[in-house]
C-alpha cells in the first residue's frame, strides 16, 4: 500500500487490536464524530497442535497484527493512542530481550489437566500445595505442569500473554507490562492487593520475576512510531467496554469462539466456584461465567454437516447458513428441539464433564432438531451461569459474531432470560472497547459505569 495516496485526514482517532484465538480484528474510532471509521477482520491460521496441548505460532501471529496495525497507521492520519486486547489465560515465554522463545499456549490447552504419575494433575497439585484452585490453560498452571516436565525454555526469563508480546514489540521495550485485567487471568492473582500472590507462588517454586509486571491503571507503556500505546487488558473486559453504553443494570451475552456472561459490581464479591471474579476498571469488577465450548459447539455441528457435505459432493464449503435455515425452520414450525447438553468441553468447575444429545426417538431426529437443539443447549449453559450471579438485570446485550448472525438463538436468550436482548451497533467489540480505554489513557475521554457517549443500540 502506498502510503502517500492513501493516507485519510481525521483529527483524533483512537485504534484497537485485538488478538482472537482465530483472528486479528481491529477497529479504528473517531472521537470527534463519535462514531467508528472501519472494522478490519484477518484470519491467522496459526494453530500448530490442538487437544491437550494447545499452541499457536506466534511469529504467523505477530506478523499479522503488526501488518495490519502498521497499514492502518499508514493509511490514517491524526491517530492519538493505540489499544491493545486478546486472548487471556495463555502465555508466551520470551528472553531477556523480549523475544519470544516459544509457541503461544493458549487458553484452549489442557495439559495443566493430564494425571501426572503422581496420580494427579497439574492442577489438583496446585491446589493441594496452595488451596488454591486455578484452571488448565490459565498461564501459572500451565506453567507449573512445565516446570514439573522440563519443558520451560532453557533462555526464558520471562513469560506474557500474546498482547503484552505485541505491546513489547510495537514499543521496543523488553519487560512485560500489562493490566490487572491480563495479570489475574493468569491465575494466583490478588484481587484486592493488584498483584499476585507471592506467597503461593513461592511455594510452588515460581519466582514471581518471571512475570509481567502490573498496573491497575489506564496506563501509557510506550509509543509506536511516535503514537502513544496504552497498557494490554483482557477481551473479555475489552468486549464489555465495547458492548455496554451503561453497565449498572445490564448484562452482557457474548457468544464467540467461547461463551460468557458478565455483569459490572463496585466491590469485591465472593461468588461460587462456576463464576470468576475479574479486574475491570476505575475500580471495578467483572463477574464472569463463562461456557468453554460456547459458540464452538455450534462450530462443531458446523463441521459435522461440512464433513458430510464433503464426502457427498467432493465440495468443501461453510454450512454455517445450511444450520441456520435449519434452525430457523424448527423454531418457527414449532418442532421440538433435541435435548443437546453443550458442555463438549466440560466446566471450569470439572474439566471431565462432557455433553450429550439426548431424547432421540424414532421421528424426531431430524437436522432442524439437532440444529435447534444445539442453539438451545448453548442458551441453557448461558442461562445457568446467569442464575448463579448475585442479582439479577433488566437489561441483555448481546455480542459477538455467533449470536450477532442468528436471529433463532438471540429470541431464544430472550425468552430463556426474560428480558429484550439488544444489539449494539458496534462492528469488532474487543478491538472498539479496547481502542476506547486507550483515549481515556490519554484523557480523550471519560468513563462513568460505561462509555455512554460512544455505544448506542440497533433500535
Amino acid at each position: 500500500m502506498n502510503a502517500k495516496n492513501s493516507i485519510v485526514s481525521r483529527l483524533e482517532l483512537c485504534v484497537g487490536i485485538d488478538i482472537g484465538t482465530t483472528t486479528i480484528s481491529a477497529m479504528v474510532y473517531d472521537l470527534e464524530s463519535k462514531k467508528q471509521l472501519r472494522a478490519y477482520t484477518i484470519p491467522h491460521s496459526s494453530y500448530l497442535k490442538s487437544g491437550d496441548f494447545s499452541e499457536q505460532s506466534v511469529s504467523v501471529i505477530m506478523d499479522s497484527a503488526e501488518n495490519l496495525l502498521y497499514e492502518i497507521i499508514d493509511t490514517y492520519d491524526g491517530i492519538v493512542s493505540i489499544g491493545i486486547t486478546g486472548q487471556m489465560h495463555g502465555i508466551v515465554y520470551v528472553d531477556k530481550d523480549g523475544s519470544a522463545v516459544s509457541n503461544l499456549i493458549n487458553w484452549q490447552d489442557k495439559r495443566a489437566d493430564l494425571v501426572l504419575d503422581n496420580g494427579k494433575s497439574t492442577c489438583e497439585l496446585i491446589c493441594d500445595i496452595t488451596g488454591e484452585h486455578i484452571s488448565a490453560g490459565y498461564g501459572i498452571a500451565t506453567h507449573y505442569y512445565n516446570m514439573l516436565n522440563a519443558l520451560v525454555p532453557n533462555d526464558a526469563s520471562g513469560l506474557c500473554t500474546i498482547m503484552d508480546l505485541l505491546a513489547m514489540k510495537i514499543c521496543g521495550i523488553k519487560k512485560p507490562i500489562t493490566h490487572t485485567s491480563v495479570g489475574a487471568s493468569l491465575g494466583l492473582f490478588d484481587l484486592q492487593k493488584n498483584c499476585f500472590k507471592t506467597d503461593k507462588l513461592h511455594l510452588l517454586g515460581i519466582d514471581e520475576s518471571i512475570l509481567p509486571i502490573i498496573t491497575p491503571k489506564s496506563a501509557i507503556i510506550g509509543e509506536c512510531r511516535g503514537i502513544p500505546v496504552c497498557v494490554p487488558i483482557g477481551d473479555n473486559q475489552a468486549s464489555f467496554l465495547g458492548s455496554i453504553s451503561e453497565n449498572s443494570d445490564t448484562v452482557l451475552v457474548n457468544a464467540g469462539t467461547g461463551s460468557q456472561i458478565s455483569v459490572a459490581c463496585d466491590d469485591f464479591t465472593i461468588v461460587d466456584r462456576e463464576l470468576e471474579l475479574r479486574p475491570l476498571i476505575e475500580g471495578k469488577y467483572l463477574i464472569c461465567g463463562s461456557a468453554l465450548c460456547g459458540g464452538y459447539a455450534y462450530a462443531m455441528l458446523e463441521k459435522f454437516f461440512r464433513s458430510y457435505m464433503l464426502s457427498a459432493t467432493n465440495e468443501e464449503k461453510s454450512q454455517y447458513s445450511i444450520i441456520n435455515k435449519l434452525a430457523a425452520k424448527a423454531y418457527e414450525e414449532g418442532e421440538a428441539p433435541l435435548l443437546v447438553d453443550s458442555c463438549f468441553c466440560g466446566k471450569r468447575s470439572n474439566p471431565d464433564l462432557r455433553g450429550s444429545i439426548r431424547e432421540i426417538g424414532r421421528e424426531n431426529f431430524t437436522p432442524s432438531a439437532l440444529a435447534l437443539g444445539f442453539l438451545c443447549g448453548m442458551c441453557n449453559e448461558l442461562y445457568e451461569l446467569y442464575e448463579r450471579l448475585p442479582s439479577k438485570k433488566a437489561r441483555v446485550v448481546a455480542s459477538g459474531g455467533t449470536i450477532k448472525k442468528n436471529e433463532v438463538l438471540r429470541i431464544l436468550i430472550a425468552n430463556r432470560f426474560g428480558a429484550t436482548v439488544q444489539l449494539n451497533n458496534v462492528e469488532e467489540e474487543s478491538a472498539t472497547g479496547v481502542a476506547l480505554f486507550s483515549a481515556l489513557a490519554i484523557q480523550k475521554i471519560t468513563y462513568n459505569n460505561g462509555f455512554a457517549e460512544y455505544i448506542s443500540y440497533n433500535k
